[in-house]
């Protein structure tokens, strides 16, 4: 007998030992393979896997991580297996018929990679978009400091000029300094406009 297949036969006997469908003297072959399990449980540390098991022993989900417990014991210690597999026999319980695992239409894995992949794609593609007009879009030129420090130094003399010759000040359209003393105006301020720097 396989430790797979001897795991799940040793679970499905401690529930019907557990639900008290086990009578006779084979009920003194599973209470002995019960103390040898739950032994075995408490030497390694993994008792309370059996604890979630005995609280719903019909559960698949409960059964499981007792199965995997036994499994690995199993697979360990060869002589614990041969031991186990003996009381299992003497308990004259058939094991249990195989389930077939269910089957999703979409293998989980395959999902998974593919919904990882269209996600990164997706990323990937809005963050190259945002990169692409960060680097070539013109900031609109909607007069706060933010955007004035973003233009290049053409159109920063550009916007100033119109804006002295707008207020008909043609003196200060010629002066070489605007664009600093308006650069050094924002940069105290960076939250103001350039016509309140300007003032």
């Amino acid at each position: 007998m396989s430790f797979p297949t001897l795991a799940e036969h040793v679970v499905e006997v401690l529930a019907q030992l557990g639900a008290g469908t086990i009578t006779g003297p084979r009920r003194r072959a599973a209470d002995t393979l019960f103390d040898a399990v739950i032994g075995r449980l408490r030497r390694t540390g993994t008792a309370s896997t059996f604890d979630l098991f005995a609280a719903d022993p019909a559960a698949p989900a409960r059964r499981r991580p007792l199965v995997e417990i036994l499994n690995r014991q199993f697979k360990d210690d060869p002589a614990f297996r041969d031991l186990i597999a003996g009381m299992v026999r003497a308990t004259d319980i058939a094991a249990p018929a195989p389930q077939e695992p269910a089957r999703s239409v979409f293998p989980a894995r395959k999902v998974a990679v593919a919904a990882t992949g269209i996600l990164v794609a997706a990323g990937i593609a809005l963050g190259a978009r945002a990169l692409v007009l960060n680097l070539t879009e013109k900031p609109l030129p909607d007069g706060t400091c933010r955007t004035f420090f973003a233009m290049t130094g053409e159109d920063q003399r550009s916007l100033l000029e119109r804006v002295y010759h707008a207020r008909n000040q043609p003196l200060m359209e010629g002066d070489p300094y605007i664009v600093s003393s308006v650069l050094y105006g924002c940069g105290q301020n960076p939250e103001r406009t350039v016509n309140d720097v300007i003032g």
